[in-house]
């Protein structure tokens, strides 16, 4: 997923956005969320995460990989994890004018506490209950919600992610949530400068790379084909689509990376332009093991 006007990055994430993040994937959840969270720990933010469907101890585990000592964190409570329906929005009945005010006291407690700011986010997963579990919630009520809670972002002290697992919600459903949202957040790019640009994907587990990869710039791609294919994946998939040029030092990288997979993992390489494919099969390294290239060709552009 490119970035565009409808995204924000993990790293260009603050105080009062009201973001979105719609995911089809454990992955995608766990690597956003692990720097979310743990880019608000840097910043001294306090943390709130509302779970619903994830543990806490696998909400330690994401961040022990980012070097986050979990339990001092928590002890000193600048990040509390609670589950949701304990919380008075899922364990009573639902008032969106109610968790307003239980957020603007959060912001409060975390000022008082001498934070900058509260860092929230929840797993939404809580508004699927029965409706006899869970009085006053329903489609309409929590767009409602999402579009009026924005006045709690007026003091400039509080960012929010508000998770939707596309796998449990409508997909009608998730577009309109969606809409209700500044913008979507979305994981941060693996290498970033002038000429390329290189950015995980999750539908499929891959990398998406644009701009330029020559001998300059064909290093940072090799490191993030080494990062993604320890990814436990079985196959990997690298879109070029968004290439404007490739020379034969960037071929193969592609080509070595490949290479060195154990059978039957592949790097599968789509969106490749005719000449570029042209010319990877009169090398020959189109017959490469572990090297997989599209069937569609792609015009360049």
């Amino acid at each position: 997923m490119g970035s565009d006007g409808n995204t924000r990055q993990v790293r260009h994430v603050r105080l009062g956005d009201h973001l979105c993040l719609p995911f089809a994937s454990d992955d995608e959840q766990r690597e956003v969320l692990t720097a979310y969270i743990s880019d608000g720990l840097d910043r001294g933010e306090r943390v709130l995460y509302l779970a619903d469907q994830t543990a806490p101890e696998a909400i330690g585990g994401w961040l022990s990989v980012r070097g986050v000592d979990f339990a001092r964190v928590i002890e000193r409570g600048q990040l509390q994890i609670r589950n949701v329906s304990s919380e008075p929005l899922v364990a009573n009945r639902f008032d969106p004018d109610i968790v307003i005010t239980l957020i603007r006291f959060e912001v409060l407690q975390a000022r008082q506490a001498g934070y900058q700011g509260l860092r929230l986010t929840g797993e939404m997963s809580w508004a699927l209950r029965d409706a006899s579990q869970l009085p006053g919630v329903n489609g309409k009520r929590l767009r409602e919600f999402e579009s009026s809670v924005t006045a709690a972002f007026d003091t400039a002290e509080l960012v929010a992610v508000c998770q939707y697992d596309e796998r449990l919600f409508d997909p009608m459903e998730v577009t309109g949530l969606v809409a209700c949202h500044q913008k979507v957040v979305q994981i941060d790019p693996l290498h970033d400068d002038r000429r390329l640009r290189i950015v995980p994907s999750f539908r499929p587990r891959g990398l998406h790379v644009s701009g330029v990869v020559d001998n300059t710039t064909s290093p940072a791609l090799a490191e993030a084909l080494d990062r993604a294919l320890r990814w436990p994946d079985r196959d990997i998939t690298l879109d070029l689509s968004g290439l404007n040029f490739i020379d034969v030092a960037g071929v193969r990288t592609i080509v070595r990376a490949a290479a060195a997979l154990a059978h039957p993992r592949r790097l599968q390489v789509v969106g490749l332009a005719p000449t570029l494919r042209k010319v990877i099969g009169i090398i020959g390294w189109d017959k490469t093991p572990g090297l997989q290239l599209d069937e569609e060709e792609v015009e360049p552009t």
